[in-house]
């Protein structure tokens, strides 16, 4: 089969680096995610993932990162029949095949249109699920979402890649556009900004990749709208999820937790709305 040529720089790239951990995790003993749609897709494309090597260590933190979120929109969709999900910044993720929602719901996801246009080459269609080609910060990308439904939406490995006054326009038009529901993200504190300025991400540098938004409290993000509140908060270095990884990463999380000032790094969220 021939394959998908890609050519991303800036944020874009992002897309590609978390379908490489999320593959890395798949092909772990043990692994935390599982996502067996990976493969497939890193077969398909015709970029070189190998200069993602250095990296590598990162899957362990996505594997918890999604499959916290997973475990979230699951149970959303339990309690909440004909809710519909937003997945914003969704890469080049299957989400939505791992999830295998039920009638009744609806699933739209968001990202650049050419993004969105390779995803669609990556996966076959499947009844229920819409995908946007849009960005985020500019208007009108939420027109084709129904605003009578409760939501969850999610923002997997996006927000800290956008200044601030933008996640908060996103996060405003979120919880002013649907009725009810829910909205996750990850977010890391200013120690990871300073630790950024001091040992730059080569592979960062290299693509022309920015991380912008590093709030110090997840707590003050209820500040961006009043009918936003904090409802779970979650750690990248969750003990129940990594407990059959390798133990040399199990020491270094804790040995991370030792550290006051790197055991908040980083959290994953949940708020309703």
């Amino acid at each position: 089969m021939r394959k998908i040529p890609v050519d991303f720089t800036g944020v874009r790239v992002t897309a590609l680096l978390e379908l490489y951990l999320r593959w890395l995790d798949s092909r772990d003993r043990h692994p935390i995610l599982g996502d067996e749609w990976a493969q497939r897709a890193i077969d398909l494309l015709d970029f070189d993932f190998d200069q993602f090597k250095p990296l590598g260590l990162g899957r362990f933190a996505v594997g918890v990162r999604s499959r916290m979120m997973d475990d979230w929109i699951r149970a959303f969709l339990g309690r909440t029949p004909g809710a519909v999900v937003l997945d914003i910044g969704c890469g080049f993720d299957s989400r939505v095949r791992r999830i295998d929602p039920g009638d009744g719901h609806h699933w739209y996801d968001v990202d650049f249109p050419d993004v969105v246009e390779i995803a669609g080459r990556l996966y076959s269609p499947r009844p229920g699920h819409t995908a946007v080609g849009a960005s985020v910060t500019e208007p009108g990308w939420l027109d084709s979402v129904p605003r009578d439904r409760p939501a969850i939406v999610v923002a997997d490995g996006l927000l800290n890649f956008l200044p601030e006054h933008d996640v908060r326009r996103i996060l405003t038009q979120i919880v002013e556009h649907f009725p009810s529901g829910e909205v996750c993200f990850n977010i890391t504190s200013p120690v990871v900004r300073k630790q950024r300025e001091k040992r730059p991400v080569p592979l960062f540098t290299k693509f022309g990749i920015a991380e912008q938004w590093f709030p110090d409290d997840p707590r003050a993000v209820e500040g961006f709208h009043r009918r936003l509140r904090l409802a779970e908060v979650g750690s990248p270095g969750d003990a129940s999820l990594l407990r059959r990884s390798p133990l040399y990463y199990r020491l270094l999380v804790a040995l991370i937790g030792l550290v006051p000032a790197w055991r908040n790094a980083g959290w994953i969220l949940r708020y309703r709305f």
